[in-house]
Order: C-alpha cells, then structure tokens, then sequence
C-alpha cells in the first residue's frame, strides 16, 4: 500500500516540513511528524479526529501526548517524501521508538489561529463544500 498524502497545513517548518497535517484520499486526518531527513525525509503519522486535532491547535494538548496516546491505539504509519510527493507507508508499528517521539511541552499557540469568513452565493455549493474539505474550515450558515 502506498497512498499519497495531501498536505492541508504545514504546522513547523525548517528546511523542510517538520510537522503538517495531511489527508488521503478518502479525507482522512493525519498528523505527520519528521523523524530523519537523509537522505530522504521520513515522517511517523497517525490518524488524528478533527475535534483532538483542534484541541492541539488551540494550545490544549501536547504533541507528544498525541503520538503517545493516538485515538487509534497501537497505529503508527510511516511517511515518505519522494517524487515531490508524500506517500504513505502500510501500517508500520503498533509502537515507536523514543528516538521518534517529539519532546514533552511543544504546544501550538492559540494565537497562531485565524478567522476567516467568505460570503458564498447558494449556487456555488460545491465550491463551499471544497473550501471546507480543503482547509478544514467550519462554516456557519
């Protein structure tokens, strides 16, 4: 098996992504981590809800809480950055190692959120529906 993953948002960047979060095909949440870079950038993912993915986002958990405890337990899959692409590997581990894990303490600002609204017409729903699949935006009508 070897999906590839769309990047929805890059949370850490130096050099290269240090940790985004990605969907497949079939809109799934994942939360990729970098664990090497040489000679090709190597990522630990795991599947991650919309409502703990927002709990991070918002400052409330710890990455590594996250990685420690996913919501899918003993489920770690491998991410592989080739062909200008990322593509998920099988399921790779039902543990990672410590040398994988991110340190204790790394929580995202609340801050670093933002608002946005868009006015859509009614006719355009498609594209309505895209933008949320796209940036995980909530939508109040």
């Amino acid at each position: 098996m070897n999906d590839r993953l769309y990047i929805e948002k890059i949370l850490d960047f130096c050099d290269v992504p240090q940790l985004f979060i990605a969907r497949d095909a079939f809109d799934t949440l994942y939360l990729c981590l970098l664990y090497e870079d040489e000679p090709s950038c190597q990522y630990t993912a795991i599947r991650i809800s919309g409502d703990r993915l927002q709990s991070f986002l918002s400052g409330n958990l710890d990455l590594r809480e996250l990685f420690e405890n996913p919501e899918t337990p003993f489920e770690f899959f491998g991410v592989e950055y080739k062909d200008e692409a990322y593509f998920m590997k099988a399921h790779e581990a039902a543990c990672v190692g410590e040398e994988r894990l991110p340190l204790s303490g790394y929580r995202m600002q609340g801050n670093e959120q933002e608002a946005v609204v868009v006015h859509i017409p009614v006719s355009d729903r498609n594209l309505l529906k895209d933008l949320v699949r796209k940036f995980g935006w909530a939508c109040i009508f």
